[in-house]
């Protein structure tokens, strides 16, 4: 990435606070979204509990994963900024729109035979694999951001890192502390929405900052 892409579309553009913010609040909403989905699921295969937690910690493991993964593959990306409005604008869609599907999903499952182990697995993949893998792809753009040479590389990503998991860690507090007492539907529709507009704004961002044909466009 040049130093002319690297100004549109790394943390000169959006700014190093800014940049953390998001990665901050993807880190919330993970852990959020984790918590709130034992509860989503415990209703349906509640038998044991801690087979239903199981499986949801485990695939948004695997779906953080993933997303770590695409999102080095992408963080190269020219608009790379725009990607990741995008990425965290359809999670967050995702996440508003979930409460409409857990009982169709849930109930097809239990109605086709599943297990609570199985089951829960199954529905919990369905419902949070992907907007999960899409959150996941944050950091690694975030450090490639932030990182302006090899010498730096390790500092830029332990902070990354760790501005993403004290904010889960928060996130986590907040929703076994108090959201998990609250509507399950509204909470879901709440955060889904402010993080589809942290999306939104960030891909607004990238693409008035992109430069207009035939010109040089780095202005604010």
């Amino acid at each position: 990435m040049d130093e002319d892409t690297a100004r549109r579309t790394g943390p000169r553009a959006l700014g190093v606070v800014g940049t953390l913010f998001i990665t901050a609040a993807c880190g919330w909403m993970v852990m959020q979204m984790e918590i709130l989905g034992g509860r989503a699921l415990t209703p349906y295969f509640g038998s044991a509990v801690y087979v239903v937690m199981g499986s949801v910690i485990g695939v948004f493991l695997l779906s953080l994963s993933a997303g770590y993964v695409l999102g080095g593959l992408l963080s190269g990306l020219s608009a790379s900024k725009a990607v990741l409005g995008g990425s965290v604008a359809v999670a967050g869609a995702w996440f508003a729109l979930l409460p409409r599907f857990i009982e169709p999903v849930c109930d097809a499952l239990l109605d086709a035979g599943f297990d609570d182990k199985w089951g829960s697995l199954t529905a919990a993949f369905i419902l949070f694999a992907v907007p999960t893998a899409l959150l996941g792809t944050v950091s690694p753009t975030a450090v490639r951001w932030l990182t302006r040479s090899a010498a730096e590389s390790g500092r830029m990503a332990g902070l990354v890192l760790a501005f993403s998991t004290l904010a889960s860690f928060a996130g986590c507090l907040a929703a076994a502390f108090y959201l998990i007492r609250l509507s399950l539907r509204r909470t879901l529709a709440v955060s889904g929405v402010a993080l589809l507009a942290l999306g939104v704004l960030v891909l607004l961002h990238a693409l008035r900052r992109r430069p207009a044909k035939g010109g040089n466009r780095n202005g604010p």
